[in-house]
């Protein structure tokens, strides 16, 4: 999924033989492929952290609280490093 989405990454060339609104079109598709590729690298990361975290014996643990994250939580999200209160902690605090 990753290599696919590589090539959608790719710079829009504005000597490309396409319309004005096409060119549009393309750019914006692009920035969804950068954000979706973003994304894609964040869950990565937090899949390998979960892993080293259950190799140490502490997975399932909130890394703020220290609390125990529910199962509920960890079978929709398995990678997840929060509890829930802590996720909406932070949730909140990133709002303006």
């Amino acid at each position: 999924m990753l290599d696919t989405n590589r090539e959608e990454t790719q710079p829009v060339g504005l000597d490309q033989p396409i319309g004005r609104l096409t060119r549009i079109d393309a750019i914006a598709q692009q920035k969804m492929a950068l954000a979706s590729r973003a994304m894609q690298l964040t869950r990565l990361r937090l899949i390998d952290a979960a892993l080293k975290s259950h190799a140490e014996g502490e997975y399932g643990m909130c890394r703020l609280c220290g609390s125990d994250i529910g199962w509920r939580r960890l079978d929709a999200r398995p990678e997840t490093p929060f509890c829930l209160d802590c996720q909406e902690d932070l949730e909140s605090a990133e709002r303006p």
